[in-house]
């Protein structure tokens, strides 16, 4: 791979996989919207078009003059809870999706990669592969599916290889948002008990870096038609994680599992099958969960640390 476009280029994954790719030098297109780039490496090779999805078709060949290898199609809007329920804007991103595979077809690109959510597959016993079937809940995992399918049928009318990607649960340094994980580290380290149900159910996460690195294999690799499904592979009970989390940050600490009842006899599954991730496309996440969230605590340690001595100045 020589040349790449990433649309959603400065979001947590967008700027680690921009960053990944120039590693590995390629040229890249990184696409967000205006003044959104503070988290794009300053390289040569980084070029940033400001553009909001509505605008992509109109804009066509003058996002990139050169043709990309292949075209990463990562940003989609209504990503936080509050807004998963909202058809209306859900619906535009499937549209945003068929007009950048109509795009990359336009610039010549041989792959189109297109990730999707594990909100698409949470009720499966099963851990998600290619044979999952789709058990959306909300208007966001909707989309997803039906972007998939639809994607998928575009890009072969118009002869540009579709790949699909399935991601764990991301995390690393720079993400925060009120998931389980992040909830639980800002309680044990200010000291407070977090309030959690049992969590039984099996779930599987994967640091950003591998998530980046595995892109880009499958950006070069994939094969039209493939669906990777991208994780560590863990698979525990959620419960287990938190556990980690609580050992790394204090094991005296109290950890309020089990305090909440569930709210539905049903739980959710997000287990991985990372069997096609690893024998078509040979890649291997490096980064333990254990390893990855304890630098994530170091990071917020020494954050919370700088903001008691800010109060104390």
């Amino acid at each position: 791979m020589k040349q790449a476009l990433v649309t959603g280029a400065n979001g947590f994954l967008g700027s680690h996989l921009v960053r990944h790719l120039v590693a590995q030098g390629v040229a890249v297109t990184a696409i967000d919207r205006e003044g959104c780039n503070d988290r794009l490496p300053q390289n040569p090779l980084v070029r940033f078009v400001p553009c909001d999805l509505k605008d992509i078709l109109q804009l066509g060949t003058k996002i990139c003059p050169t043709k990309p290898d292949t075209f990463y199609h990562l940003a989609w809007q209504g990503v936080s809870p509050d807004c998963r329920d909202n058809f209306d804007m859900q619906l535009e991103n499937v549209g945003y999706c068929l007009d950048c595979v109509r795009l990359a077809a336009r610039l010549g690109a041989k792959r189109f990669v297109l990730p999707g959510s594990t909100m698409e597959y949470l009720y499966n016993d099963a851990p998600i592969d290619e044979t999952s079937r789709p058990t959306p809940q909300n208007a966001y995992g909707s989309a997803k599916v039906a972007a998939r399918f639809l994607c998928q049928q575009l890009s072969s009318s118009l002869g540009v290889y579709f790949i699909y990607t399935v991601l764990a649960s991301l995390y690393g340094i720079g993400r925060e948002d009120s998931n389980v994980v992040f909830y639980t580290i800002d309680c044990l380290l200010k000291g407070k008990r977090p309030s959690l149900t049992k969590l039984e159910q099996k779930w599987d996460f994967l640091h950003v870096q591998d998530a980046a690195e595995a892109l880009f294999a499958i950006g070069q690799k994939g094969r039209d038609g493939g669906f990777y499904a991208i994780g560590n592979g863990e698979n525990l009970p959620l419960a287990s994680y938190l556990y980690m989390i609580r050992d790394i940050i204090n094991p005296a600490l109290p950890l309020g599992i089990g305090d909440i009842p569930y709210t539905s006899e049903k739980l959710p599954n997000s287990a991985i099958n990372t069997a096609a991730l690893r024998n078509e496309i040979g890649f291997v996440p490096k980064i333990s969960f254990r390893e990855g969230i304890a630098q994530v605590i170091a990071y917020y340690k020494d954050k919370y640390k700088e903001g008691k001595q800010e109060q104390h100045e």
